[in-house]
C-alpha cells in the first residue's frame, strides 16, 4: 500500500532515521548478540520493509520540504496557563506562527488534524508535566522569575508516541531551501 492511501484511510505511518532500523532484520541477529541491542530493538523483516517504504514513498521528503521553507522565528514563553481540565502549559508570544504552521500541516495532512479534531481552536502550547499532588503555585512560585523565556523556533521534530513511550522519528530544520 503507498503512504498516501495509507494516510487517506487513516493508517498510522512511521520511520526511523537510525540505519540500523533500515539494515538488519531480527531474523538475522543470533540470540545473545549484545551488539545489536538497540531501544527500541530491531524487528522483523516485514518491519523494515515497512521503513524503507515510508522513506521512499515520500512522507519525510514531504516534510522536509516542507519545513525547509519556514525562516526560523523569534518568540517568547512568558508565563504559565491552564487548560480547563487542568493541563498547565507556557504559551508562545508571538502564537501566529505556530498557528500559521499548524494550520499548513492540516492542509498538508488533512487526514490529521490538530489534536485528532477534538477542539475547534488550535492554542499553540508547550504542556508542562505536573507531578502528582505538585500546585501550579509552587511551579508558578519556581519559575517565575526566569519569565519571559526568550528563544528561537528552529526546527520542527517529529516524533512517535503513545503512553508512556515516545521518539525522535526525524528533526526538519527550518530555512534549508535555497533562498
Amino acid at each position: 500500500m503507498r503512504w498516501p492511501d495509507a494516510r487517506r484511510r487513516g493508517t498510522p505511518i512511521s520511520s526511523e532515521t537510525c540505519p540500523h532500523y533500515l539494515t538488519f532484520a531480527a531474523d538475522d541477529v543470533a540470540d545473545g548478540a549484545t551488539e545489536f541491542k538497540c531501544a527500541p530493538p530491531i524487528r522483523d523483516e516485514e518491519n523494515r520493509q515497512r521503513l524503507w517504504r515510508g522513506l521512499t514513498d515520500g512522507v519525510i521528503d514531504e516534510l522536509s520540504r516542507f519545513f525547509a521553507d519556514v525562516t526560523p522565528f523569534k518568540f517568547s514563553l512568558t508565563g504559565l496557563h491552564e487548560f480547563p481540565g487542568g493541563t498547565i502549559y507556557l504559551a508562545p508570544s508571538p502564537a501566529a506562527p505556530f498557528r500559521h504552521l499548524t494550520h499548513e500541516l492540516a492542509r498538508l495532512f488533512p487526514e490529521h488534524p490538530p489534536y485528532g479534531g477534538e477542539f475547534d481552536d488550535v492554542v499553540p502550547h508547550l504542556t508542562v508535566p505536573m507531578p502528582e499532588g505538585e500546585k501550579v503555585a509552587g511551579l508558578e512560585f519556581e519559575l517565575g522569575s526566569r519569565f519571559p523565556i526568550t528563544t528561537y523556533a528552529r526546527e520542527a521534530v517529529l516524533f512517535w508516541w503513545e503512553p508512556g513511550a515516545s521518539r525522535t522519528v526525524a528533526t526538519f530544520p527550518f530555512g534549508t531551501s535555497a533562498a
